[in-house]
């Protein structure tokens, strides 16, 4: 199940990235108050263990799922980033 598990992962990477500091200026036009910020942090780690428990649902072998999911994890954090980058060069330039 890599691709609902990818998914998973790439929403919490958001959400993550959504609630640090410098990322909720990115995603939002002010940076929300810390509560907002601690609800899409847990919002993503919870999205991040759904995605761990996906990828080892239907797996015989759970040492190779999980290394599965850390390689996912390291493609959906540079795909997370490379949005931010994006969003941040977008917002600077309509400035």
């Amino acid at each position: 199940m890599i691709g609902p598990s990818f998914l998973c992962g790439q929403f919490a990477m958001l959400l993550l990235a959504a609630g640090s500091a410098r990322g909720g200026g990115i995603f939002f036009r002010k940076s929300p108050p810390a509560s907002y910020r601690l609800g899409l942090q847990i919002s993503g780690f919870a999205l991040l263990t759904l995605s761990l428990l996906l990828e080892l649902y239907d797996s015989d072998f759970p040492i190779v799922a999980t290394t599965t999911w850390i390689g996912l994890l390291s493609l959906e954090v540079l795909i997370a980033a490379l949005i931010c980058t994006a969003l941040n060069a977008r917002k600077r330039s309509s400035r």
